[in-house]
């Protein structure tokens, strides 16, 4: 196990006295050392008859004994503590060897164990994370340290469990937003669900606004995908010009409507899904709300997907929180009521489509909005469903686009009468989407732009906080990457890149995420200092287990060029396969990607030896010299780190169950990680391109049939460590049953190998 904390703050000993002062640890230094560490363990909520010091004598015996105090009888009795398990984890007289292995973070050890610095190590202690997933306050708050008293208590400028969670106020709000988006003459409400603590101040909002949240379609969903076995239309040629559009708001009369009795909701609701951070974040005093926008389950309005109209259904709750929107008791209208809890901050949070209207909302600049962990999120909706001018399918997913998407999140079908009353003009708007996105081209166009949040960036307001996974081939890493390129200089940024795919960090066991998120949103929603020393990327290393660093950019400035071959050495690849092979690859596509990544697809495979350590960072460019039997075409290419050894899973690993406490006996979520495991082959990035868009996404140039082309495609942005001795393998080829459109045509493509080349971003 390696333990990686970013959430540590550091602190004055005057402040360590403080803080641990408020837990109830009154430390005197003029005592010796010994007699302090006995002070701490007779506080603490513990059983100090479980524990040893040495392999000779218990915590009790040593106590009583003359034996002095060591570094290695206080690490002995502080990895106990930790929840390792000594003899077997560790041996009692090596606790300081297995400390240093496991990253603890320790003191200096250079100096005898004085009072002030057993106390200052105590603090460190306090701060680490257990072997199960909780630092050690937190666990010894959640055990009673503190009382529930529903006021906050800071530990290491982190809030702490004093909130209950056992009276939770739970209710249902209905927002206005400035939109209409069926034309009824009246703005959508959108629908809210509120979870807060009580408390008799104003609280902070952790917001998450998930399209899924009242419920999903999912049999529209499955009868609305794209058949991918369709052959690559060629286009006009010429260069597209894409229009601006600007979201026009209808400016409706306010009716006088009457406050709500005592300002309070009458609808509640007991349980729905809730993301875990959010629950932690409840029981240390922060508000966690729901909103799931136009077009779900009892708010009004159509799926627009991703434009203007969705993120502004969003940012009504941010506005209605700070006062400048109306919401109301229910769907009628008959009262309104407001937000006199809030005190207009506001994080938003969440995976996915989450994390995407987290970005919308932030590139909207929308006041109160003050920090967004988007986690996963798409920043332009054409780079999920399409790439440099061609249809492709998100990882896992082939035949999905935005119409089936909006089938699947249009849930108000989901109820009857909805059903009956707005199900024939919602079955218009859908055809007239699934034209606008244009499947047969894949071209970028102006129904694309208003779904892309990039050339907003310079509106964001807020802090940004990145999570995104580097195997993630569902939502890319691009969307990140161009995210954190756009933003302007002034707005303060964060990116977590882990080696997973499209999945949560806030549960693994090597990782302080939710502490660190802990100082972070303590600072910004509740007017705090932010003391915490953030570095701009936490990065975590492919191929060594739990193990996390911190870098300074995302994108080298420097690139390392490797030839693809000797002068006037080629090499080829087909498209079209026989029948039946088609046929498998279409059913399953993970056949398709086994055989391909062994050699055994239509494909050019180029291995390249890496001969000194090398750490990518950013786009792989390939600079491709090529020739095909036809005017149209497909380039796919894939880089594998190839060889047999110990690689990263891509999705966590259950370690412990329902080990980690979000409260006080409240929410219990698994203790996971990513593992090693023995694999053939890592998949580092890969890309994909219409190749009459080999110029840019809005030219449309010629396929000469039988002429040589110099092509160049970026690659999905990365960060990853080569070893001198690792095999590099590029796999070029056409059609990939996964991601885009099944051409089988007969087409042939030649590589001159002696005039191509890989650039490789370093930094």
């Amino acid at each position: 196990m390696q333990l990686n904390h970013f959430s540590i703050i550091n602190k004055t000993f005057d402040q360590e006295l403080s803080d641990l002062a408020q837990l109830g640890f009154k430390f005197e230094p003029s005592l010796s050392a010994k007699a302090t560490l006995e002070s701490w363990l007779t506080t603490a909520p513990i059983a100090m008859t479980s524990l040893a010091a040495t392999d000779r004598e218990t915590v009790s015996d040593f106590l009583a004994s003359e034996t002095p105090l060591t570094w290695e009888i206080f690490y002995a009795i502080s990895l106990q503590l930790l929840d390792f398990v000594a003899i077997f984890d560790f041996q009692l007289t090596e606790a300081l060897t297995f400390a240093k292995a496991i990253n603890l973070p320790l003191v200096d050890l250079s100096a005898e164990p004085s009072a002030q610095h057993i106390i200052s190590a105590i603090y460190l202690v306090m701060n680490s994370r257990r072997q199960t997933g909780m630092t050690l306050v937190e666990h010894w708050v959640s055990e009673g340290l503190l009382p529930l008293d529903n006021h906050y208590h800071f530990f290491n400028d982190k809030s702490l469990v004093t909130f209950d969670t056992g009276q939770l106020i739970r209710e249902v709000v209905y927002v206005e937003s400035p939109v209409d988006t069926q034309n009824r003459g009246q703005y959508d409400l959108i629908k809210v669900e509120i979870i807060r603590p009580q408390y008799d101040g104003k609280l902070p909002v952790i917001m998450t606004a998930s399209p899924y949240h009242f419920g999903t379609n999912i049999k529209a969903n499955d009868d609305k995908l794209h058949d991918m076995n369709v052959d690559l239309v060629e286009k006009p040629l010429g260069r597209l010009t894409i229009s601006e559009s600007t979201l026009t708001l209808p400016d409706y009369p306010a009716t006088e409507i009457p406050p709500a009795d005592n300002n309070q909701a009458i609808e509640h609701f007991t349980h729905t899904w809730t993301y875990s951070l959010n629950d932690y974040f409840l029981a240390r005093g922060f508000a966690s709300i729901y909103v799931a926008s136009v077009g779900t389950r009892d708010s009004d309005g159509f799926q627009t997907s991703g434009d203007d109209q969705q993120i502004a259904g969003v940012t009504a709750v941010i506005d209605w929180l700070n006062g400048r929107a109306r919401a109301f008791t229910n769907r009628q209208k008959t009262h309104v009521l407001t937000a006199d809890w809030a005190n207009g901050h506001v994080a938003m949070t969440g995976k996915s489509y989450l994390g995407t209207l987290a970005y919308g909302a932030a590139t909207t600049g929308v006041a109160g909005l003050d920090v967004i962990l988007a986690e996963a999120g798409i920043t332009s909706w054409y780079d999920y469903y399409r790439e440099n001018g061609l249809v492709r399918s998100p990882g896992g997913y082939p035949g999905e686009d935005l119409d089936v998407l909006a089938e699947l999140t249009y849930s108000r079908n989901l109820d009857a009468a909805d059903f009956l009353a707005n199900n024939p003009a919602y079955q218009k708007q859908l055809a007239d989407m699934s034209q606008a996105l244009d499947r047969t081209s894949g071209d970028y166009n102006a129904y694309w732009h208003a779904r892309n949040y990039l050339p907003h960036a310079e509106q964001v307001k807020a802090d940004v906080l990145i999570v995104h996974g580097l195997q993630d081939f569902n939502v890319t890493p691009s969307h990140a990457f161009h995210f954190w390129q756009a933003l302007p200089e002034h707005v303060t940024k964060h990116a977590f890149l882990h080696q997973g795919s499209h999945i949560y960090i806030n549960n693994w066991q090597s990782l302080d995420f939710s502490e660190t998120i802990n100082a972070y949103f303590s600072a910004k929603l509740l007017d705090r200092d932010l003391t915490l020393d953030l570095p701009p990327i936490i990065w975590q290393k492919n191929g060594v287990a739990q193990s996390f660093e911190s870098l300074s950019e995302l994108g080298g400035h420097d690139s390392i060029e490797m030839p693809l071959g000797r002068s006037g050495e080629l090499t080829h690849f087909d498209n079209h396969y026989p029948a039946e092979t088609f046929d498998t690859y279409s059913k399953s596509f993970q056949t398709f990607k086994t055989d391909l990544f062994e050699g055994k697809a239509n494909a050019a495979i180029i291995d390249l030896p890496v001969s000194e350590n090398l750490r990518v960072n950013g786009q792989i460019e390939l600079d491709l010299c090529l020739k095909l039997n036809d005017t149209k075409g497909i380039l796919s290419a894939q880089i594998l780190d190839f060889g047999p050894k110990k690689r990263l899973t891509d999705v966590s690993t259950l370690l412990e169950s329902k080990t980690i406490d979000r409260g006080r006996n409240f929410m219990l979520d698994d203790l996971r990680d990513l593992t090693l495991v023995d694999k053939p082959y890592q998949v580092v990035t890969k890309g994909f391109m219409n190749l009459q868009n080999r110029k840019s996404l809005t030219e449309i140039d010629a396929v000469p049939d039988d002429e040589w082309l110099q092509v160049k495609l970026h690659l999905q942005p990365t960060i990853y460590n080569f070893v001198a001795g690792d095999t590099l393998r590029l796999v070029l080829y056409s059609t990939d049953f996964e991601h885009t459109i099944r051409d089988n045509r007969e087409v042939s493509y030649e590589l001159d190998l002696g005039k191509s080349r890989l650039h490789l971003p370093t930094n």
